[in-house]
């Protein structure tokens, strides 16, 4: 689909022609090829099982588009091998082919960066293609995910990695259940009547009267057919009582106002406003137990004052056998986007309740341990990357242990907390048993880990991985053969906030391993790119700030690409102000569209895709540098080329591979994009009246598109 964006402009053809790439023959074979690819949902095929990270793109999709961006060669077989490589994750042979066919395009070892790392899979398929690939991401995360999985494992020399690993996490989990088997009572029976889960809410006291009553807003323990069981809460004068209902429609019984943070009390009437958490009691509802078929619901016994001080006893010991503090850094206080800082979870140690708080430290006391053991049994390297893997058990039980956990009634399963954009409250969260056969436990967890350890190859050499900021990238000028990299898109995901509430537990473990990465107490948001109001003072400000640090982003990959270096830039948005960002970016740049190739992340056959025809899309966007200065257009031009795309086989095109007609809408506004992108302006007109018409067209054909008129968050 090149020649729908160069085709009017000698210039694009020149620059094409003297630096041709796979890339130029169109992504939509790899389309057709993988549709029925379901990476995505296969646990424990990559990575992406062992450490928490947002928006990961599928190794398959990114390994085509970097072999596609690298490979110079446009011939038959090269772009059957582009579509190949999208069908198996884990084929040796035709991966080694993959290398030599790159190979054979340059004099030296081709160089690569991916200018946002994220969670490494864009540089790992990269080094699994012999490239020599360069890695950054501002933060720190980030950047100690990409190590472990692209340089710790290098630095390991010994044949039975994985049967270490293996030992060292049931070690880690058996040392665990010793020092937690205390703490969750029915843990070792024997055959049924095993608690797994407990399911806790709050009990709030009337500052009226001063009776206590539930803040709980959901109800439903189970949605599962014959089942249909809720929480009959009752309000009493000595607190909330809890039985367990069948029922099909329970009677809607909350005591807070809709939509708003005020409650009435059940007892007085009183009105109440400013909800938090410091003056509110834990209070345990119902307990989950593994039965031999399925799971039952009980009412739970609450535990007693005694109780609680021996888990600050038990915390105490910890944090001085870890020779460290709780942590202190503090959640955002950023309604829509962080609203547990609003209801008084301050910190990120207010994120666990007392006993999920001791089970973390407890967690991460055995890791320590195992550390150290593994030095004096192994060496350091090895200990440094399996402890580092390990360290994924602490991304579970922060994300699915905590009091933003929430317990999903259809499926009778637990829910993360840090799935994104955002964080959302609860008053109603899962608490599980950690070393029990039960949702979101870490045994199972640990087997993710194995799975995902051992499908990590050793790759042909070690990667380049930095913690630096796109906006100022460490490296020389005409340095890199491709960049291939997926950014944030605008304001979809806030990556640093639900990035602290890993790091901040996992830095008491890890400032041992990495203690420049995990020096300070949160990571460092000044260079993310996001268009964040709260952190610029405003919507109008937000667009601003992210257009211009984009801007410099893209001048600075401008500057250490080679003169013949292609940049795939995969991007999306649901946004006018998201999309006009991408024009403002890469105008005030050397840099050029040469094509915009489609690429969708989920596949039609995913599960969802039976109720919805949404597909998670994104576009490559294919752009050079340009010596030539950019000249100013007309509107009217602007529509005649965007019209031509509208009536080729483009469209057509990504109909027969599957696409619903929301995606292929998506598809056409970036066409225009890129075609707005490449001039110096619109005469008399502003960029967002050009795409607001271009999907006013668009809207014709495809009468469900629309786009967001609305600032950045």
């Amino acid at each position: 689909m090149t020649e729908l964006i160069i085709e009017s402009c000698p210039e694009l053809c020149r620059i094409v022609k003297n630096s041709k790439r796979l890339i130029d023959t169109g992504l939509l074979h790899h389309e057709a090829s993988v549709a029925g690819n379901l990476e995505r949902y296969r646990r424990g095929e990559t990575s992406h099982t062992i450490h928490v990270w947002w928006a990961r793109r599928p190794h398959v999709a990114m390994r085509s588009l970097t072999y596609a961006t690298v490979c110079k060669s446009l011939s038959n077989s090269n772009i059957e091998m582009m579509s190949e490589l999208s069908l198996s994750y884990s084929d040796e042979d035709l991966i080694a082919k993959a290398r030599k066919k790159i190979i054979k395009g340059y004099k030296e070892r081709s160089k690569f960066l991916d200018m946002f790392g994220g969670g490494g899979t864009i540089p790992y398929e990269a080094l699994n293609l012999g490239l020599d690939s360069y890695s950054i991401d501002s933060n720190e995360l980030s950047v100690f995910i990409q190590k472990a999985n692209l340089q710790y494992l290098h630095d390991v020399d010994i044949e039975n990695l994985g049967e270490v690993l293996k030992q060292s996490g049931e070690r880690v989990l058996s040392e665990l259940k010793k020092e937690t088997d205390e703490l969750f009572p029915r843990r070792n029976l024997k055959g049924h009547g095993q608690i797994i889960n407990y399911l806790w809410t709050y009990a709030y006291p009337c500052t009226s009267c001063g009776k206590e009553f539930s803040l709980s807003k959901r109800f439903w323990l189970s949605k599962k057919k014959g089942k249909n069981l809720y929480i009959k809460v009752t309000e009493t004068a000595s607190g909330p009582l809890f039985e367990t209902r069948k029922c099909e429609n329970p009677l809607e019984q909350t005591n807070w106002a809709k939509r708003e943070n005020k409650v009435e009390c059940p007892h007085c009437n009183s009105e109440i406003k400013d909800i938090s958490i410091k003056k509110a009691r834990d209070i345990l509802a119902i307990e989950v137990v593994k039965e031999k078929t399925g799971k039952s619901f009980q009412v739970a016994d609450n535990p007693n004052g005694p109780f609680y001080k021996h888990l600050n006893r038990l915390e105490e010991k910890y944090l001085k056998e870890l020779d460290e503090e709780l942590p202190k850094s503090k959640l955002p206080k950023w309604s829509g986007i962080v609203n547990p800082a609003l209801y008084g979870i301050d910190t990120h140690a207010d994120i666990f309740n007392p006993r999920q708080r001791v089970v973390c430290l407890a967690l991460l006391k055995c890791l320590k341990d195992e550390y150290e053991r593994l030095i004096a049994k192994q060496n350091r390297p090895t200990a440094k990357y399996i402890i580092s893997v390990l360290s994924g058990l602490v991304d579970q039980l922060v994300d699915w242990n905590c009091r933003m956990s929430m317990w999903i009634s259809q499926n009778e399963q637990v829910g993360r907390a840090f799935c994104g954009p955002g964080i959302s409250m609860y008053w109603d969260y899962n608490e599980t048993d950690p070393v029990a056969e039960g949702p979101s436990n870490l045994n199972s967890k640990l087997r993710r880990i194995i799975e995902g350890a051992k499908a990590i190859k050793r790759l042909p050499r070690k990667g380049h991985v930095e913690h630096a900021s796109a906006q100022s990238l460490p490296f020389k000028d005409n340095t890199f053969d491709a960049i291939v990299t997926d950014p944030p898109y605008y304001d979809n995901i806030f990556y640093t906030i639900l990035a602290d509430n890993f790091f901040a537990w996992k830095r008491l473990l890890l400032k041992h391993i990495e203690p420049n990465l995990f020096a300070n107490e949160s990571t460092n948001f000044n260079h993310e790119l996001v268009a964040s109001s709260k952190r610029s003072g405003g919507g109008k400000k937000a667009h601003s700030d992210y257009c211009e640090n984009l801007n410099k982003a893209i001048n600075e990959a401008s500057r250490v690409l080679k003169d013949d270096g292609v940049m795939s830039f995969v991007y999306s948005h649901s946004s006018i102000l998201g999309w006009e960002a991408i024009i403002r970016s890469f105008r005030y740049s050397p840099m050029i569209f040469t094509s915009v190739q489609p690429l969708s992340i989920e596949r039609k056959h995913r599960p969802r895709a039976m109720k919805s025809d949404a597909v998670n899309t994104c576009m490559a966007f294919i752009a050079r540098n340009s010596k030539k200065e950019k000249k100013s257009t007309t509107l009217e031009k602007v529509i005649f080329a965007f019209r031509k795309i509208m009536k080729s086989d483009f469209p057509i095109s990504l109909k027969d591979a599957g696409w619903c007609d929301e995606d292929i809408a998506i598809g056409l506004m970036a066409h225009g994009v890129a075609i707005i992108s490449n001039v110096s302006g619109i005469e008399n007109t502003e960029d967002v009246v050009g795409l607001i018409k271009i999907e006013n067209l668009i809207r014709e054909k495809f009468p469900n598109f629309k786009l967001n008129k609305r600032m950045s968050i």
